[in-house]
C-alpha cells in the first residue's frame, strides 16, 4: 500500500513557472559521482532546517516546493560525504584532488543510505531525500516551507 509523504524541494525562482506546468524531472548536475543511488532522482529535503545552503544564505534566490511522493520511492543519504567526494573530485584551495578519495567517499555514501521508512532523525548531519523518478505537476505545489 502506497504511504504518500511531503518533502521540499528547492529551486531557482526562474524555473518556477515550468516546473509547476511540467512537474520535476529527475535529472541533475549532481549525480557525477558514479553511485546508483543518485542517478535518476530528484533532491529533496525532510524539512527547511536541513538543507544547510540556504540556512547560511548561499542561495537567496531559490524557493521551496512542496511535494508529495509515495514513501517507497524514498532513499535518504548523508550529504556531507556526498560533498566530501565531490570536493576530493574536483580539488579545493584546501584539498587537492585526490580520485581514490573521491570513490570512497562516495561509496560511504551510497552504502550508509537507508530507506526513507527506517530513516531515525539525527542519523545524518544532512540528511537529503532522493526520490527515484520524475514528480509529476499534480504532486507539486509551492510553500513556504515544512518546519
Amino acid at each position: 500500500m502506497a504511504k504518500p509523504v511531503k518533502l521540499l524541494h528547492s529551486l531557482h525562482r526562474s524555473r518556477l513557472a515550468e516546473t509547476l506546468q511540467n512537474g520535476i524531472k529527475a535529472l541533475s548536475a549532481f549525480d557525477d559521482l558514479g553511485v546508483e543511488i543518485r542517478q535518476g532522482v530528484v533532491y529533496c529535503w525532510l524539512c527547511r532546517a536541513d538543507d544547510k545552503r540556504a540556512l547560511h544564505g548561499q542561495q537567496p534566490d531559490h524557493i521551496y516546493l512542496e511535494v508529495t511522493v509515495d514513501e517507497s520511492r524514498c532513499t535518504v543519504a548523508d550529504m556531507e560525504y556526498s560533498s566530501l567526494a565531490l570536493m576530493y573530485r574536483q580539488g579545493w584551495p584546501t584539498k587537492p584532488k585526490n580520485e581514490q578519495a573521491a570513490q570512497l567517499f562516495a561509496q560511504i555514501y551510497q552504502v550508509t543510505s537507508v530507506p526513507l521508512a527506517e530513516y531515525t532523525p539525527g542519523i545524518f548531519f544532512t540528511p537529503e531525500v532522493l526520490v527515484k523518478g520524475d514528480i509529476a505537476p499534480e504532486d507539486v505545489r509551492v510553500t513556504s516551507g515544512l518546519e
